[in-house]
């Protein structure tokens, strides 16, 4: 007599949404619905899309080590998102599973507003990477600014490609789009670390995003 396991108790099977995280919390909350057609891959190469709800199921996705379980990874292919929607959540994900189990494994995104500022090396003090005095208070007001919904900060440096100053110091620039980025994840923390107790609102996170663009001008003798 062969006796054979039931599937049931050997296999996990993985169930999951993709929400509209209105919030940006990362959790799915009450008023945020599912997003549907959203591609969702496993590290196999197994390719799942959600439902009119936003949901996917994978059906024994993994047979974990008896013993200790097993990791199970997902992602979420950002290309298949509606257009402006950007991932809340961790992506990929790692979830952790065990025979005979069912395992939840959510992923959250919705809409960010992106907020473009254009630098060159004008704003910088002399060889250095502090802003100027007259902008670092505009750059302080517009992290305010963004304050009542998910934002993207892109920071876009101008590089002029005629100048040989430019040319001769690529990392004096990366310096500076750094040290930029630095500070205005740094101030971002520092204005949320004691809200407002009449500002009921949780802050959203600020994702900060950073390029050099080429600028062809005048060639100096």
């Amino acid at each position: 007599m062969k006796v054979t396991p039931d599937p049931t108790f050997d296999c996990s099977d993985i169930i999951g949404k993709v929400f509209d995280d209105k919030n940006a919390n990362g959790y799915q909350d009450q008023g945020e619905p599912g997003i549907a057609n959203v591609r969702v891959v496993t590290a196999r190469g197994l390719l799942v899309t959600t439902d009119a709800e936003g949901r996917f199921h994978v059906t024994c996705a993994d047979i974990p080590q008896m013993d200790r379980g097993s990791n199970f990874v997902m992602k979420l292919d950002e290309r298949t998102l509606p257009s402006g929607y950007r991932v809340t959540t961790e992506n990929p994900r790692d979830v952790r599973v065990t025979r005979g189990k069912m395992v939840k494994l959510n992923f959250g995104a919705t809409v960010h507003r992106v907020v473009r500022v254009d630098i060159n090396d004008a704003a910088f003090l002399p060889a250095g990477l502090e802003l100027q005095p007259q902008w670092q208070q505009a750059f302080e007001d517009m992290l305010h600014k963004l304050e009542g919904r998910p934002s993207v900060l892109r920071i876009a440096f101008a590089a002029n490609t005629s100048n040989a100053n430019d040319k001769a110091q690529p990392s004096l620039t990366k310096k500076r789009l750094d040290s930029l980025a630095k500070l205005a994840r740094k101030r971002w923390r520092e204005m949320h670390e004691k809200p407002n107790q009449q500002q009921e609102q949780a802050a959203f996170p600020l994702i900060v995003e950073t390029a050099v663009e080429a600028v062809e001008g005048e060639t100096q003798p």
